[in-house]
């Protein structure tokens, strides 16, 4: 098989969500190490996702046509298409729109007619293009995703969402509706919004291939897995994924904590890769003429180059190199330098050391049996409240179902029904509000703690699958505590579906258990959700408040 051959298999894979684990990480392999092979990537997906932009395009106006033609005369005349809300986050297509359009009988008689040819010239497209493409034209992964939520102000619809999200629902399988959330918009300063892009405010939540375009001031972003960005306009940067991003112009500064480790940004030349570090990148010049600079303040970045005797090589503190298509030269960047000066002043980002990461610690456990080997421990709560660890039941492994399970399932079916953990997640059980003893039935990660020290929960995320219309007010909860003590924390995740949460847990001795659980509050509608968090051991102090009075700040509210 041909590199060529192999790299087109991977990338169709991945498009239409086909990718198992070994090929998972021969792609990551893959892209990491070739910026070419990057650029073929996002082309390709590119003209994956625009190809399917118009069949998805063409059946909102189908569904919106048919809707408005069932309706009566006094119905609505004007509706905003929801097809800017279809699945385009992944490439940052999902932000276009169509606008307002006036629509009516006869006009919805016309879209039908266009949306017919709209899908026959497409679907000819897919037919021609897919051998060529490394395998069949299938729809990519995550097509189906909202993308165009308004997270903060949900009550502001217009008054025709009900046929908005009947439409919307018409679109959306059960297993597409996760909306690939990887980072949120956390500063605003004196910013100018570039006329093609969309403007942010602060608390916006950015899906993976979401763009932020401007021409002057400063956007602070905070990606998922902790790392911290601040780009100063003119400047156009991608969010890639959880951890990752890409830097198409302007200035960024960056700073990681230990358990961003690996944070990357991309460019059209060199890549940096973080290892626990303070940096900044400019980009300039034309896209055939780009000059990549990098300097580093604080750590040490590592350099990846397609084709350059420098790919590879580290930078440390006070050293920096320019880059162009042909040559890295040692080299400052003064402006660049400085914006590294915006960046967030909190000790707590690198003053600990990752003890666990409930995602990549994940293992199997033995058929039938909850024991297994490390210190994560899996139950539920049984027949008592979340925090009364008298009462809880440790989760059994079910080979057949790739996930722990209660294991008296069959004894007492209304009491466990729905509780479960596996790799991505899980789901807690049935709610207060569904069963007789008012209890609300937790999915429960537990860690054993392996050394005395001060303990805290970072860059803890839980996303929920996208509501349905008659869910979309219904809740998740995500709470903590630490062996028999209170609740330290418990928030919510609504008609958002995604909420960041993070917790100081105070002095610890080993053997000590922390406790992260996801309750249905109140019952169990579409609560499948995914999550991660680091567990983090301080090693010098925060120099902010003490992690006790943090404990008592979390208590009171």
């Amino acid at each position: 098989m041909t590199n060529n051959i192999q790299e087109q298999q991977l990338f169709d894979a991945a498009c239409s969500g086909r990718l198992d684990n070994d090929s998972h990480q021969a792609l990551q392999t893959l892209l990491r190490t070739s910026p070419g092979a990057r650029q073929r990537y996002l082309d390709y997906t590119a003209l994956h996702a625009d190809l399917f932009a118009a069949v998805r395009t063409a059946r909102v106006h189908v569904r919106l046509a048919q809707l408005i033609e069932e309706s009566s005369p006094a119905g609505p005349k004007h509706l905003a298409p929801p097809a800017a809300r279809a699945g385009l986050g992944r490439t940052g297509l999902g932000r276009t729109g169509l606008g307002s359009t006036g629509l009516g009988s006869t006009l919805g008689r016309r879209m039908l007619a266009f949306a017919g040819v709209v899908l026959a010239t497409a679907a000819g497209l897919l037919v021609a293009l897919g051998p060529d493409l490394g395998g069949p034209a299938t729809e990519p992964a995550g097509a189906d995703l909202v993308a165009d939520q308004d997270f903060k102000e949900p009550s502001r619809v217009a008054p025709t969402e009900a046929l908005e999200r009947e439409s919307q629902d018409t679109l959306l399988d059960d297993d597409a509706r996760w909306l690939e959330l990887v980072a949120r918009v956390s500063r605003v300063e004196g910013v100018q919004w570039s006329d093609d892009g969309r403007s942010y405010a602060v608390e916006d939540l950015l899906s993976a291939g979401d763009a932020i375009r401007l021409t002057d001031g400063l956007v602070e972003i905070e990606f998922r897995q902790g790392a911290v960005v601040v780009l100063e306009g003119p400047a156009h940067l991608v969010a890639n994924d959880a951890n990752a991003a890409l830097l198409l112009q302007g200035k960024l500064a960056a700073v990681a904590p230990p358990w961003a480790t690996g944070f990357r940004i991309d460019t059209p030349g060199v890549d940096v890769i973080d290892h626990g570090t303070k940096f900044a990148v400019n980009v300039s010049g034309a896209l055939d003429e780009t000059q990549v600079n990098v300097v580093v303040t604080e750590g040490e970045v590592e350099l990846v180059a397609d084709e350059q005797a420098e790919g590879g090589r580290r930078l440390r503190a006070g050293e920096g190199i320019q880059s162009t298509k042909n040559d890295v030269q040692d080299g400052d960047d003064a402006e660049a330098r400085q914006l590294t000066n915006h960046l967030p002043s909190r000790p707590g980002l690198k003053n600990a050391v990752v003890v666990a990461d409930r995602w990549q610690d994940w293992k199997p456990g033995v058929a039938n049996q909850p024991n297994r080997e490390g210190n994560w421990r899996y139950y539920t709560n049984g027949s008592v409240s979340f925090g009364d660890t008298k009462g809880y039941e440790e989760l059994v492994w079910n080979e057949a179902d790739n996930c722990y399970l209660p294991g008296n399932m069959e004894e007492k079916p209304w009491l466990n029904h729905y509780v479960r953990v596996h790799r991505e997640g899980g789901h807690p059980g049935k709610g207060r509000d569904q069963v007789k003893d008012k209890i609300d039935r937790y999915s429960i990660t537990g860690f054993v703690v392996p050394e005395e020290g001060k303990y805290r929960i970072e860059a803890g995320w839980l996303e929920r699958r996208w509501a349905r219309r008659w869910d979309r007010d219904a809740e998740l909860d995500v709470a903590i505590h630490v062996n028999d003590g209170p609740i330290l924390m418990r928030k919510f995740c609504n008609r958002d579906c995604y909420v960041p949460f993070r917790q100081p847990l105070g002095k610890l001795a080993a053997g000590d258990t922390i406790y992260v659980g996801v309750g249905p509050n109140g019952a169990d509608h579409n609560d499948r959700f995914r999550w991660g968090f680091f567990i983090v051991r301080e090693t010098t102090p925060a120099g902010e408040a003490s992690i006790e009075s943090q404990r008592d700040i979390a208590l009171s509210d």
